[in-house]
């Protein structure tokens, strides 16, 4: 049995040199919060402290137990040169097999509950009111280090008696949030400047083509601006000819273009015009060709912007490793879609967290222009900490 002990600023930190240096079968026997020494000590973060300990001897016998079952060759146990197992060996191994599962198992729940144990203890001596924001937050998918660093600037803002008014301190949360939601920027043309040229990006099935259809109808309708319509989309004939009834219906122009020449020639055709949207086929971003191909129609093109499109129903950690795939090609903003199939809204936040990068409107429906906003930082608050109902059934915002 191999114990050691791991200091770090936060438990993932301290979780990461563990599984690092003793790999992925140790377990948290304790976790704890200490506090730097030396004279300006005081001034600082506590650290957390975590005790971990691996078997060496089961991994060994673990490896051994693989090489028994699945080496047709090797002679690990000693079953003679024939390399025969008896049916009571087999059974044997295939008990012993069972039981590493179930150790297995066991140590992923007690990592869990260890983990959550930390979690108690890293609220614990914090006002009622931050405990519940906290428990709030990431019961709706509000990761837990961003909603402690959020409770920890909520605390400091309550008064010391931590006997506020409830009401008084849901302020002072939302306030906070806020904070971490305010860059919200929107397509603006300014002055005079002509073809203002708008790509936008994203994976498959978040609704680039309805968005874009949105947004020029509310540039046109709206705001009363020249609009002329692109789509590189011909992988899919149904997108193309859907962009084209939305534009015959709003009244405006589009070109279908298959490559970089095309893009040019269309992109001067339309420089009269206030704004042009081009529209690109959805993208796996993992899949290089693809993305290889979407970043020579950007070089070519050269827009002024381009907003990545995202959707709320994605995980938060699939939604930034998109982002973080397609920022690879340059990305100014997003926009969030399908905020009315989703039931939490925490992922708005973790991914606005991590990528740094303005909201520029988010869709709650399919109807055209209706169902597109630009967010309100105040009720975007409200939906992460699960006040209310969806967007599109709230106060109408």
């Amino acid at each position: 049995m191999i114990i050691k002990k791991y200091v770090a600023q936060d438990l993932k930190e301290a979780m990461r040199k563990a599984k690092e240096e003793l790999g992925s079968n140790a377990i948290i026997l304790q976790t704890r919060h200490i506090k730097r020494g030396g004279i300006l000590g005081i001034f600082r973060s506590p650290q957390v402290e975590v005790t971990v300990a691996v078997d060496d001897t089961l991994q060994v016998n673990s490896d051994r137990l693989r090489q028994d079952m699945f080496s047709g060759s090797a002679d690990p146990k000693g079953y003679g040169s024939t390399g025969k197992i008896s049916e009571k060996e087999r059974m044997s191994a295939y008990w012993q097999k069972d039981v590493l599962e179930e150790l297995q198992k066991m140590k992923s729940i007690i990592t869990d509950v260890k983990s959550k144990i930390c979690e108690i203890e890293s609220i614990k001596g914090m006002s009622e009111h931050a405990q519940s924001f906290y428990k709030r937050l990431v019961n709706n998918n509000v990761d837990a280090e961003i909603a402690r660093e959020i409770v920890n600037n909520v605390e400091l803002r309550l008064p010391e008696s931590k006997n506020s008014n409830e009401d008084w301190a849901e302020d002072v949360c939302l306030y906070t949030l806020q904070e971490y939601m305010s860059e919200v920027r929107p397509i603006k043309i300014g002055g005079r400047k002509k073809g203002n040229l708008v790509f936008v990006v994203g994976p498959t099935g978040v609704g680039k083509t309805t968005t874009i259809a949105k947004l020029a109808a509310n540039m046109t309708f709206a705001e009363g601006k020249s609009v002329a319509l692109i789509t590189l989309d011909t992988y899919r004939v149904s997108a193309a000819q859907q962009l084209r009834t939305f534009a015959e219906i709003i009244g405006i122009p589009i070109s279908v273009v298959f490559n970089c020449a095309d893009l040019k020639e269309s992109i001067r055709h339309y420089r009269d015009k206030d704004i042009i949207f081009v529209d690109t086929a959805g993208r796996s971003p993992y899949n290089e060709e693809n993305m290889e191909e979407l970043r020579q129609f950007i070089e070519a093109a050269r827009p002024d912007e381009t907003i990545l499109v995202l959707s709320v129903t994605t995980d938060s950690s699939d939604l930034v490793s998109i982002f973080k795939r397609f920022d690879d090609i340059g990305v100014d903003k997003v926009i969030f879609t399908k905020l009315d199939e989703a039931r939490h809204y925490g992922q708005i936040l973790n991914v606005i967290y991590e990528i740094r990068k303005p909201i520029a409107y988010f869709t709650d429906g399919q109807n055209v222009p209706d169902d597109i906003k630009i967010p309100d930082p105040r009720y975007l608050a409200e939906l992460v900490l699960g006040k209310g109902e969806k967007y599109c059934e709230g106060s109408g915002r």
